[in-house]
């Protein structure tokens, strides 16, 4: 009996690694999502063009974007190019305030982008549509090339510049007459996709057609010259490419992401956990412990927080009053909202907005000024009135 069952495991565990080793070396599809990212080297990643930057701006510094803007809201430099490449954009209030104060102070700010969403579309009376080629009868198979022209003479050229307007033909449908704009760009058509709107001391540049800025179309010299002509209205100075407000990073960046992203780790992991499969079905006995009765939180811890908070305020310690006003928030969202908060913190923000009818991108907001609060020994007292404003803007919001 046993013999039998121990050859019943192994051919288990055999047949566990021809599997895995099977899905490790398969030909791996080609991935086309649209990530943008500096170090993605897919059809829709930025890696050739955040290689090729420094060419264009020679002798000047360039770095990573990878934190809200909120947090530089007291040390950013306005002589800085800013450059966002993304599916869509979209900022909070306060996130746009920063921006577009940076732009009126010299910033130059380069964003491409399919969608523009929230208070930063609101605040420049912008839209976009997108035009499908594939209505009407259309198909794939057509001739599927489309062109997009520079306006400038010292830029356009006669046959203008191709991509396939399948993968994105979009174009800028609503402009603000009252603002300053120069259109910069058209497509086939004569449709607006690259603008210039002045802004003080500084410009904002807005671009429909974010894949044009990708490896799939940065590969070859046509794709080279066009995204230098459009980068060429930047000035020499130091340059931002921002990775934080990419979709991929904010709605799906995550250690397994990355992991199995990478070949290599991704190999490591699978022959982790088969190593532990093996040592489970082999070796491993069952276990069993003793669940703690864990105590729910008391109603009370309330009003508490909110004496104790008033009276850290008055001797000065914002440390102990934020950790207070955190700790209140979290006790209103298990008591009023009816929330698990030991939750991942990804899902926990998307059941608050749910509940509380809150847009998603302000309790995400709310969470990072949390989170940043939280990993700091001391604060200022401004940074605790930019949390205690969130949170309050919470609760004026909050339908319940």
């Amino acid at each position: 009996m046993f013999t039998k069952e121990r050859t019943y495991y192994y051919l288990l565990g055999l047949l566990i690694v021809i599997f895995v080793v099977f899905q490790i070396f398969k030909p791996k599809p080609l991935d086309w999502t649209e990530s943008f990212s500096a170090d993605s080297k897919i059809p829709y990643g930025g890696y050739l063009l955040h290689e090729y930057l420094p060419s264009l701006f020679t002798d000047q510094e360039l770095t990573q974007n990878q934190a809200p803007l909120f947090n530089y809201a007291d040390t950013l430099n306005p002589q800085k190019n800013w450059i966002f490449i993304n599916k869509s954009f979209g900022l909070d209030q306060f996130e746009t305030d920063i921006l577009l104060s940076q732009i009126q102070q010299g910033a130059h700010v380069f964003i491409a982008a399919r969608t523009f969403q929230n208070t930063f579309k609101d605040s420049l009376n912008i839209g976009t549509t997108l035009k499908n080629p594939l209505l009407g009868g259309g198909s794939i198979l057509d001739d599927d090339t489309a062109r997009v022209h520079f306006t400038n003479p010292a830029l356009k050229t006669q046959a203008g510049y191709p991509y396939y307007q399948s993968t994105t033909q979009t174009y800028f449908s609503g402009i603000d007459s009252a603002k300053t704009v120069a259109v910069l760009g058209t497509n086939d058509e004569g449709e607006t996709n690259f603008l210039r709107i002045k802004m003080g001391e500084g410009n904002l540049y807005l671009h429909s057609n974010p894949t044009l800025f990708t490896n799939y179309f940065v590969r070859d010299e046509n794709g080279i010259e066009y995204v230098s002509k459009a980068l060429s209205y930047l000035p020499e100075q130091p340059v931002i490419w921002d990775e934080y407000y990419k979709d991929v990073n904010r709605t799906g960046g995550s250690v397994v992401r990355y992991v199995v992203s990478e070949e290599n780790l991704r190999r490591a992991w699978v022959l982790g956990i088969v190593g532990l499969l093996l040592f489970m079905i082999f070796r491993a006995k069952r276990k069993q412990r003793v669940i703690p009765e864990i105590t729910p939180p008391q109603n009370s811890s309330i009003e508490f927080a909110k004496t104790i908070g008033d009276l850290y305020m008055e001797q000065g310690d914002h440390k102990l009053m934020a950790k207070k006003k955190i700790r209140f928030f979290f006790e209103y969202v298990r008591t009023n909202l009816g929330l698990d908060t030991d939750q991942e913190a990804k899902q926990l923000t998307k059941d608050i907005s749910n509940r509380s009818g809150i847009e998603h991108s302000e309790i995400e907001a709310l969470f990072d000024i949390i989170e940043l609060t939280s990993d700091k020994e001391d604060i200022s007292a401004k940074e605790l009135k930019l949390l205690t404003d969130r949170i309050d803007r919470f609760y004026n919001q909050s339908q319940r």
